[in-house]
Formats: C-alpha cells, sequence, structure tokens
C-alpha cells in the first residue's frame, strides 16, 4: 500500500488542480490527465486503488497473455519467457455509477455537482486505463440512462469520457431501484464506484447494494456536496425571512426561515452524512465526502487514506 505526502513541487501543482481551474480546460481527457499526473506528484509510488497494476510476481509465458509484460532481461538471463503478474490483473473491472439527477446541476459556484462528479469519473477512468483495467458506466436518475459495459479496449476509455461530456442532470431521482438493477448486472468482481449527493435513505441505499459486498465487490460512495450545501453562509447573506425553496427535481417549494438555515438545516445535513458514513462501515463500502470547491488530487489522497484505514 501506498504511503501518502503532500503535494509539493516547483510551481506548486496543487494549485491547478481546483475546480475551478480544471473547468476552463477544453475536455475531460485533459481534466483527467492533470489530476492524474498531479496526483501521482505527491505520491512515493503507485497507490494501489484495488484496480491498480503492482507488481506481485512471475509467471511462465502462455499463449493468449498480454506479450506486453513478457520481460526481456529474464528472458536474456535464462532463455525463458515469462510475464509480470500485477495485483487486481486477472480479476478486477472499475465500474462507474454516476448520478444524474435534476439535484446534480445545482452550484453555488462555478462548478456544479454534476460537473464535479463528471471530473472525478473521467479521473478514475483515466488511471484504471492507464493500468489497463476494464471501465464501465451507468448513468441514472429516476431510470437507467445510458449503459457502458465494462470492458478493457483502449477505446472505452473515450467512449465514457464522451459519454460523460454530453450528459447533462434532469429529472427526478429513483436511486434504489436503479442500484438495486445495475447491482444485479455486474458479474465481474471488482470495484462498483458511485457518484451521487445521496439525499435517500443510507439503509435503503445499502439494502441494495450489500449483495455486491457479499459477492466479493468493493463498493465506494462518493458523496457529493456543493460547498454552498454544506456551508449556507452565503445563501443566508441575501435571504429574507421567510423565503421559499423550490425543489430542483419535484418542483415542491417549502417556506423555511433564516433561522432555520442557521441552525436547524446544518445540524440535519451533518446527521445525514453521519447516518451514510455509519451505514457505510456497517456494511462494508468505503464512504467518501466530497465538496464541489476541494482540489481534485486531495480528493483522490482522502479516498486512499479512507482505504488504508479500512483494510
Amino acid at each position: 500500500m501506498a504511503s501518502v505526502s503532500n503535494t509539493t513541487s516547483k510551481g506548486n501543482p496543487h494549485q491547478w488542480l481546483q475546480p475551478t481551474t480544471l473547468a476552463r480546460l477544453s475536455n475531460l481527457e485533459l481534466v483527467a490527465k492533470a489530476v492524474v499526473d498531479g496526483f501521482f506528484t505527491g505520491m512515493h509510488r503507485s497507490p494501489h486503488f484495488g484496480f491498480s497494476q503492482e507488481f506481485a510476481e512471475y509467471k511462465a509465458y502462455n499463449d493468449g497473455d498480454d506479450p506486453r509484460f513478457i520481460d526481456w532481461n529474464v528472458y536474456a538471463r535464462t532463455d525463458r519467457t515469462y510475464i509480470k503478474r500485477f495485483l487486481g490483473e486477472t480479476n478486477t473491472a472499475l465500474n462507474l455509477v454516476l448520478d444524474v439527477s435534476g439535484s446534480m446541476a445545482y452550484r453555488s459556484g462555478e462548478v456544479s455537482k454534476l460537473q464535479y462528479a463528471k471530473y472525478i469519473c473521467a479521473t478514475l477512468a483515466y488511471l484504471a486505463r492507464k493500468q489497463h483495467d476494464a471501465i464501465g458506466m451507468t448513468l441514472f436518475d429516476n431510470k437507467i440512462r445510458e449503459v457502458l459495459p465494462p470492458a478493457s479496449h483502449p477505446d472505452t476509455l473515450y467512449r465514457a469520457l464522451a459519454v460523460l461530456e454530453r450528459t447533462e442532470a434532469q429529472d427526478g431521482t429513483e436511486i434504489y431501484d436503479s442500484l438495486h438493477h445495475i447491482a444485479g448486472t455486474i458479474r465481474k468482481r471488482g470495484i462498483m464506484v458511485v457518484v451521487s449527493d445521496f439525499y435517500c435513505d443510507p439503509q435503503e441505499l445499502s439494502k441494495n447494494l450489500q449483495p455486491l459486498v457479499n459477492r466479493g465487490h468493493e463498493v465506494v460512495l462518493f458523496h457529493l456536496l456543493d460547498a454552498g450545501e454544506q456551508q449556507p453562509a452565503e445563501t443566508l447573506k441575501s435571504m429574507r425571512s421567510p423565503a421559499t425553496i423550490k425543489d430542483m427535481e419535484s418542483g415542491n417549494e417549502v417556506r423555511v426561515t433564516a433561522e432555520f438555515m442557521r441552525d436547524e438545516y446544518p445540524r440535519k445535513l451533518a446527521q445525514h452524512i453521519d447516518n451514510l458514513k455509519t451505514a457505510a462501515v456497517r456494511n462494508g463500502f468505503t464512504h467518501v465526502l466530497c465538496n464541489t470547491s476541494a482540489p481534485l488530487d486531495e480528493l483522490l489522497q482522502q479516498y486512499l487514506i479512507v482505504r488504508q484505514q479500512q483494510r
């Protein structure tokens, strides 16, 4: 397992991984490359994400093995053909599951939750491709919107990025049925990464994901919230009490007071986050809380640290 250090190098590359800076890049491939390169600047060696290519052992070359992994130095010494085996090489696939419902369009700044979620998915897909692993993707709101079956073909990354580029947030959320359906279709053991704001019942969510853990999959929840959702100070500054808040998915309206937003709302949100985190730990999931204002390399480091603590 990799050790983690602070990202330090000439020119402080950390500053270039701010979401508002990444938003100015022309496409998601450039975003993913910038994040991955910046992230590895702060690592002593390649981290084991569960779909990494850390060297494990040698094995004799057989027909059908990938010739890229032949160790020609060993061949020169022994006149025998061996290939390098890597951890996670034969039984791991990355399945990205992205919530594209209406609430993901929310933003209090320059970058929306959906845009940040695209950065997460693009970065993980890019990392998986660099390590020759299978990539799959599913988009959902109140139903399954698009499915890209897991594959390790080089074109899969670009197909995944194209899907992300054209996706917009819309409609309501039916997260339980969607995840139940997705869990039933994943066969190859690996990692299922769900990126969502998770405005749902943690227990019901766990019930629909637990079968994956039982079958040997790793489940990772990237719990994505806008900075304004977590700290509504700016909202309070311009708020006249009472105010009407409109649900971005249902269109329903509710009247709230400044006192509620200042006192009750933060407490309720913190309780929901804690409940989701507790349910995740109890059911063997990895829970990573994300804020749309955080640099992407910080997020990946946070993910790695959480996984280290759970092992």
